[in-house]
């Protein structure tokens, strides 16, 4: 791990946040990576791997994209839920429509979390298709017919609060659509999940606070202590309240499939894009294209802080035609603040291979993880009355 900011209170709580497109077992095909052996393609030697750093990274909160119902319920739930893992899975939204045998195969995303310190309060699931579809600003455009509507990919949304300080949080994790022509479709997706979540957090501003929050025991040993714990847990805090939808602590992350000089990465860390942006083109999408897009979080990418450095993330997409960093983990930086990062792959290993996967790094992104806290609030409130 890489060190961010050293001195920082050990009374603030710190959360690690981890994030991989995992590489879906239908699409690691000899035809697309000829470049990697057969042994390190196949899917059994490939999700050990993934299991293995998964195991090893511990973090609170896992982010994957591109895992399917059926690694979900036959590697990845049975055996995260022995550390402790809850999950929440959704796959793209052509799995609808589509007999099971076929839908457990489509890809999707998911976000686990430590469900001994972690409260599952909410949770949404974006589909961008239903959700352009249905703006009375949009439906009536060819653009979203013929651009937007092809393409099936999600979002999750959900919102947690930590059993320990009743501080929430709110997780999202994406996967983008991947084509480079689609550079407008890319930007259409992250201002319909950007205005989601902030409607979403606005009425997580309004959720009553938590009642029951005793510790439940996920270590099978039958006690409320957990297996190696000496000491009993302490009593869990009373649920934080907050003010607005900026207060609430945000994490969004994914696989954008979007570069620094895009208009995605313009979108989410400046909080607006003009309605003439070169990736918009001269297609029509409402008041997207009219007035321009705006979200009120002040957002920046973690791997941010390593840039200029001997530790800047060089790429988390590598193959022989492209290496280039399209993956994030974006924080609001009035609530939180990055310790530590998961540093970059060693560039000697890089000399000797063409493009992941390899026999060492089972896909063809890098997993990428940091460690923030939650600053200390000066309007912290209390609970409110229950409602």
């Amino acid at each position: 791990m890489v060190v961010v900011h050293e001195d920082v209170s050990s009374a603030l709580e710190r959360i690690k946040v981890f994030s991989w497109n995992i590489l879906c077992e239908r699409y690691a095909t000899t035809q697309v990576y000829g470049y990697t052996p057969l042994g390190a393609l196949a899917w059994d030697y490939r999700k050990d791997l993934i299991m293995e750093e998964i195991r090893r990274r511990d973090a609170d909160f896992l982010c994957l994209q591109e895992i399917n119902t059926d690694a979900l319920r036959e590697t990845f739930g049975p055996e995260l839920a022995k550390h402790d893992y809850r999950s929440i899975h959704h796959p793209r939204s052509k799995a609808k429509v589509m007999p099971e045998s076929e839908s457990t195969m489509v890809d999707g995303c998911a976000i686990f979390y430590k469900g001994s310190k972690f409260i599952l309060l909410d949770k949404v699931l974006v589909d961008f298709q239903n959700v352009a579809i249905n703006r009375p600003d949009m439906k009536s455009h060819p653009d979203i017919f013929n651009r937007v509507m092809p393409k099936d990919n999600i979002a999750i949304v959900a919102l947690f609060e930590s059993r320990a300080t009743g501080a929430r949080m709110i997780i999202v994790n994406t996967h983008l659509v991947w084509e480079g022509w689609l550079a407008d479709v890319k930007v259409v997706q992250t201002a319909l999940l950007m205005e989601l979540v902030t409607k979403q957090a606005e009425r997580y501003v309004r959720f009553p606070p938590c009642k029951d929050k005793k510790i439940i025991d996920f270590s099978g040993t039958g006690n409320d202590e957990g297996e190696g714990r000496k000491e009993p847990r302490p009593e869990p805090a009373p649920s934080q309240e907050y003010r607005n939808n900026t207060d609430i602590p945000v994490f969004v992350c994914g696989d954008y499939n979007s570069t620094e000089d895009s208009g995605v990465y313009e979108l989410l860390s400046t909080g607006r894009l003009p309605p003439d942006h070169p990736d918009l083109g001269s297609y029509q999408y409402g008041n997207f294209t009219r007035d321009g897009i705006e979200h009120p979080f002040s957002l920046q990418s973690a791997y941010q802080h390593l840039n200029g450095t001997s530790n800047e993330l060089p790429f988390t997409n590598y193959t022989p035609g492209f290496a280039n960093v399209i993956d994030y983990i974006w924080y609001s930086t009035n609530t939180l603040e990055v310790v530590e990062l998961l540093g970059p792959p060693d560039p000697q290993h890089l000399k000797r291979v063409p493009g992941f996967p390899n026999y060492h790094f089972p896909a063809d992104h890098i997993q990428i993880m940091g460690e923030f806290v939650i600053k200390a609030r000066k309007d912290r409130r209390g609970p409110g009355p229950a409602t």
